[in-house]
């Protein structure tokens, strides 16, 4: 089984962000910041994570063992939050 989180911006999905299962460490930080499973119920939600969180997190990526293709896509998120001037960054997890 394998859940995957997308971003969402002005209600239009974008591509999938990282996977609340693969990317453990990530997840596990994200969680620890902001409590994202309690906003996932069989097996989909919607979670809220603070830019500042993002930032944080894209800052240890070596020691969340964040993979590239993960890293890039999150430096799109916070890319198009700082360009619109969002503060907290929707994903939609299924």
């Amino acid at each position: 089984m394998s859940i995957n989180a997308y971003p969402v911006f002005d209600y239009r999905m974008g591509k999938v962000s990282f996977n609340l299962y693969r990317d453990r460490e990530l997840t596990d930080f994200l969680d620890t910041e902001v409590d994202i499973y309690s906003s996932i119920h069989d097996d989909s939600g919607m979670i809220e994570v603070p830019l500042k969180t993002l930032l944080e997190a894209a800052g240890n990526a070596k020691e969340l063992h964040i993979s590239e293709r993960t890293m890039r896509r999150l430096h799109a998120n916070i890319e198009y939050a700082r360009k619109h001037n969002i503060e907290v960054v929707t994903y939609y997890c299924f």
